[in-house]
């Protein structure tokens, strides 16, 4: 149920303001929806572009990548873990979204005599790899983020498109049409008063 409103010259001013002030945010929201989106596009194209990179790595590792699976003791995989991740700030539309600004790794103690040459390779290869998967978290968060934020503006959008603007014009119009009629009361019984005071 919509509220009632007060039929008077201060409510119709005020109604005026608010609907001046709800027309001047409608396109700086409409902007920010639009930039939101925007940056969603960018960062569904990147992660694409990260993942079909991971894939084209593995794929060209296909040929020496059975070599991961012999023994040195143990499998070369256990050689290179993500010891730490650096994140950054980028700044979108007034939303925080986290970046990779490096990948530190922790790489074991191995004795190069005693290990085949292929492993420096084959480390380096899987901490790109490793680098590549932290990239793409960090997009995907991104997307979530950016997603969230998304439906808070649009909501926003959809709020002063459909129901405030529309209310403040219909209480505007309400507030001047009742005015008139008042005014117009107001000379009908001026008239009659006169024509009464001329007997």
């Amino acid at each position: 149920m919509a509220e009632k409103i007060k039929k008077t010259r201060p409510e119709l001013l005020r109604q005026r303001r608010q609907l001046a002030m709800f027309q001047r945010f409608l396109p700086t929201l409409v902007l920010k929806k639009q930039q939101i989106q925007s940056e969603i596009l960018k960062v569904r194209v990147e992660r694409l572009k990260l993942d079909k990179l991971m894939a084209e790595k593995i794929s060209h590792s296909d040929d020496w990548a059975a070599l991961f699976s012999e023994s040195l003791p143990g499998p070369v995989t256990r050689l290179v873990k993500v010891k730490s991740i650096q994140r950054g700030i980028r700044n979108v539309a007034g939303i925080k979204l986290p970046v990779v600004s490096g990948v530190e790794y922790e790489v074991s103690d191995f004795s190069r005599l005693s290990t085949p040459p292929w492993v420096d390779a084959g480390l380096e290869f899987l901490k790109e790899l490793m680098e590549l998967r932290e990239r793409v978290k960090i997009l995907h968060e991104q997307e979530v983020l950016l997603q969230k934020e998304l439906r808070k503006v649009t909501q926003r959008v959809n709020l002063f498109e459909k129901v405030m603007i529309p209310q403040a014009k219909e209480n505007t119009r309400l507030i001047r049409i009742a005015l008139a009629e008042e005014q117009t009361a107001a000379v009908g019984r001026s008239k009659i008063a006169k024509g009464k005071s001329a007997s």
